[in-house]
Parts: C-alpha cells; structure tokens; sequence
C-alpha cells in the first residue's frame, strides 16, 4: 500500500500548483493592461502562499518525511538539504512580492511585482518537482513501512479538529475565495 503522506504531499502540490497559475496568469494580464489588476485577488493569493505552504505544507514535509528520510542515504541527504535551503529561500522571495504588491498598488510601476511573481512561480514550480520526482519515490524506497505508519499518521494529524488544528479547512477557504475572485478560473 501506498503511503499517505505521499498522496497528501501530491495533493497538497496540486492545489498550491493552481494558485501559482493564477499568480501566473494575473502577473502575466497586468503586463498587457496594468489598469486590470485585481488587488484583491492578488492579496489572496499571496495570503493563501504564506498560510498554507509556509506555514503547513513545509513545516509538516521538514519535520515528519526529511526528518525520516535524513541519513538513510548520501543522496537523500544532499536533496533534503537542497529542499531546505529552497524552503527558506522562498520566505524572502514572497515577503519581496507582498512589498512589491503594495508599491503597486500605490501607484509604483507594475514590472517590478511582475518579475517577482513570475520568479516566485518558477521557483516554486521547480522546488515542488524536485520533491515529486526525486525526494518522494526515495523516500518511498528508502522509508520502512513502520516508520511509514507514523508518518502518515503525523500527516493525517495534522488537520485535527479536536486539537483545533484546521489547516485544510483554512487553506480550502483561501482557495475557494482565489477561484471566486480569478476571472481567468470563472470563464473555464
């Protein structure tokens, strides 16, 4: 049997891969018409990059999957650290964006925050095949089934109503608002 935590890890790309196209798609429509720009829209989709992938989706793979994964073999090591240092060097990178949104929105040029976006979009793009194409089937290689159990258990905890944790629900409420508000998602 498949791990959980894998599927979850897939799924939880998935939806972060489709508010990266909308960042993409909106970055890509204000070039042609900055007048066009739906801050609101914008500030979503920025708001759902910090409270979902950073504050869970990251936190939740570092501790629990590399955490399992670490010392299992020198490529593992060398990716997860790869991985890391990717996941720290995109707090910068949206802190820029969230910055360079509001100098937008107060009259600054709109090429400044474009490049940002498009940037963050390809980093990220790129940081999450790393993690489907090289560190999950290592993991799934490497990780014994036991310590499997407690991984996807870990996973599976992690939005737990009874502890009041409800990151899934939280991030299904960005998103869903991302969705309503993209007219690019609406027409399709």
């Amino acid at each position: 049997m498949k791990p959980v935590a894998l599927q979850i890890i897939r799924d939880e790309h998935l939806a972060i891969s489709a508010v990266l196209f909308a960042l993409r798609h909106a970055a890509r429509a204000i070039r042609t018409q900055p007048g066009s720009a739906d801050f609101t829209l914008l500030h979503a989709i920025l708001d759902y990059i910090v409270a979902y992938p950073d504050r869970w989706h990251h936190p939740k793979e570092g501790q629990f999957l590399f955490a399992a994964l670490l010392g299992r073999s020198a490529e593992a090591d060398r990716l997860i650290a790869t991985l890391e240092r990717e996941h720290v060097e995109g707090y910068p990178m949206i802190a820029a964006m969230q910055r360079l949104l509001d100098a937008f929105e107060a009259g600054a040029h709109c090429e400044a925050f474009c490049d940002a976006a498009e940037e963050y979009v390809r980093f990220e793009w790129t940081h999450m095949r790393r993690e489907e194409d090289r560190l999950l089937p290592l993991a799934e290689q490497l990780i014994p089934a036991e310590e499997w159990e407690r991984i996807d258990a870990a996973f599976l905890e992690n939005d737990n109503p009874l502890h009041g944790l409800r990151p899934k629900d939280e991030a299904e409420a960005l998103y869903r608002r991302i969705i309503d508000l993209d007219p690019g998602r609406r027409r399709a």
